[in-house]
């Protein structure tokens, strides 16, 4: 097979004339005169073939059919036919397309003379040997096969590894279904995958390169300059561990460690020495020259300075957890069980770690980020928009900004920890090297300083204090604690939080200048359609954004 080139991009995808080419799809579906397109649509599965690239996969495989001239394509998962339909676009190729049921209902599909229909098992031994040549001699193959637990996929791929096949593999659904991120897509060296979901499928597109000499794709977004740090420590062996954190066990977080732990930048991991061995089992041996592992002891964590001196007279996490316990005693608030004193240390760690991680810089990078153990817990979205929101590459200091508490509470403390007020999100932060230190070692001086005056809470209690102190420290985006992530470059999901929550807050205390700058990075995201408002909250968005246009003088 020939070297081939494959321009990848939304602008390539959209130039084909699709719509044109399969307006005769819809005459079936006109069951009253006079309805529109796109009405006809929404009442059939006919529907999601013609939706957007970044919304479906069908325009993305129409494209790569134009790439090849004369030649085979496979598709494994027939279904209703729609991807063999879409793939038999370039009416010069020859679509085999297998499925172990007959599920084609649409004569229009079943009539197409480049498509050939098989009820044949291709994930039979016997049946790969019938079809082997064939295979071998095809462009590319799409596989999207029931039930999308990873594993029919991965014995796939090796099969055709094993009979050394040198085209590629387009997948669908790689990032909403766990059991195909865990058992499929991150057992592929990220050399060879690479993921097309802004072009093809919101569940998650991607394609695998089975020769690198053969094809050659748009890179990935160069994101080595990064260092992610990430921690897990089994708060069940802590004294007062709590019924909450008792029923989530190191079970539960190793389950849900595997994304992050798969992610293929630089990555510092901190840990107990009894979880060592569980983590290591999960991060791929090929990242190994992108790892390091950091072994404490939990109690043994303290808070050093610029100069390598130890804060607060030497105190330990041991200590803390002591004071901790006593402040809340004394001023108690409404918080989660979950957040036992220890709990609350083991997020002041973040910032400890990042600070030596940034001292010690591993692997010479400029920005750093912490990530969640956990992070795919807060929804597929947030693994999938990971690579996007690294290529940013924002200096100051970056955070989910989700709900807005104005200043004059911070600075009544009695008050403003009564409740559990948090504003912005800890669980993913990004920031240079400057930017990043300086704001971790701020977090943990506010720490200090409110546990002597008798507090005790919750890490992200800290930032809005240290924010409205040092403003020019931080750059925002917005959202909810589920979009920590997704929402990073753009506004992708929930996206009435930011209106509702942040927008409304901050004009109602009068900080305009932070509104109009969320009104901006909300229109912008709808401008772009990466989201959608009904009119009530286009009038909304539009109104506080002239108001605070108006107070501030400006035009972002």
């Amino acid at each position: 097979m020939l070297s081939k080139i494959l321009e990848l991009n939304k602008e390539n995808i959209e130039s084909i004339p699709f719509d044109e080419y399969f307006e005769d799809l819809i005459k079936n579906y006109q069951l009253i005169p006079g309805f529109e397109k796109e009405t006809i649509y929404k009442d059939d599965d006919i529907f999601k073939f013609f939706q957007k690239p970044g919304e479906n996969h069908y325009r993305l495989l129409s494209y790569l059919s134009t790439l090849f001239n004369d030649s085979l394509i496979i598709d494994i998962g027939t279904h209703i036919g729609q991807s063999s339909l879409a793939l038999s676009y370039n009416e010069s190729n020859t679509i085999y397309t297998f499925d172990i049921f007959d599920k084609v209902y649409n004569e229009k599909i079943k009539s197409k003379k480049n498509i050939h229909f098989f009820q044949d098992d291709l994930f039979d031994t016997k049946v790969q040997e019938k079809w082997k040549n064939h295979i071998l001699n095809s462009a590319f193959i799409f596989l999207d096969v029931d039930p999308h637990n990873g594993n029919m996929e991965i014995e796939f791929y090796n099969y055709l590894k094993e009979i050394d096949y040198k085209g590629f593999v387009v997948c669908d659904d790689i990032w909403f279904f766990k059991e195909m991120r865990d058992n499929f897509w991150y057992k592929i060296p990220n050399k060879y995958r690479y993921d097309l979901s802004d072009i093809g499928h919101c569940s998650g597109t991607g394609i695998i390169c089975m020769n690198d000499n053969t094809i050659i794709v748009p890179s990935n977004n160069n994101n080595n300059n990064w260092t992610l740090v990430t921690a897990y420590f089994n708060l069940t062996q802590c004294p007062d561990a709590s019924k909450e954190i008792i029923e989530r066990s190191q079970d539960y977080y190793i389950s849900h460690s595997i994304s992050t732990l798969n992610a293929p930048y630089n990555l510092v991991i901190y840990c107990d020495e009894e979880s060592l061995p569980l983590i290591q089992k999960i991060r791929p041996e090929y990242l190994k020259e992108k790892t390091r592992y950091e072994i404490r002891n939990f109690d043994d964590f303290c808070f050093i300075d610029e100069n390598h001196n130890k804060k607060d007279n030497n105190q330990t996490f041991k200590d803390y957890r002591n004071k901790i316990i006593e402040n809340r005693k004394s001023n108690p608030y409404n918080f989660d069980n979950r957040n036992t004193a220890s709990y609350y240390l083991f997020c002041m760690s973040r910032y400890l770690m990042l600070k030596e991680v940034i001292k010690n810089n591993y692997f010479k990078s400029t920005h750093f980020c912490w990530i969640n153990f956990c992070i795919e817990r807060m929804g597929y979205t947030n693994v999938m928009h990971l690579d996007e929101a690294l290529s940013v590459k924002r200096d100051k200091f970056s955070t989910c900004y989700i709900d807005y508490i104005s200043e004059e509470l911070t600075k009544n403390t009695k008050e403003y920890y009564s409740w559990g007020r948090c504003s912005m999100c800890s669980g993913f932060f990004t920031g240079n090297t400057e930017y990043m230190y300086k704001v971790c070692d701020l977090i943990e001086n506010k720490f200090l300083e409110y546990l002597k005056l008798g507090y005790g809470h919750a890490d992200e209690q800290l930032y809005s204090p240290v924010y409205f102190e040092n403003p020019d420290l931080f750059e925002h985006y917005f959202g909810d604690y589920r979009q920590m992530v997704t929402n990073y470059k753009y506004i992708y999901e929930n996206p009435e939080a930011p209106v509702y929550n942040f927008i409304k807050n901050s004009f109602n205390n009068k900080n305009y200048e932070k509104c109009l700058e969320a009104c901006v990075f909300v229109w912008n995201s709808y401008c772009l359609s990466k989201c959608e408002y009904n009119e009530e909250y286009i009038r909304n968005i539009c109104y506080y954004y002239m108001i605070c246009k108006k107070e501030t003088g400006k035009l972002l």
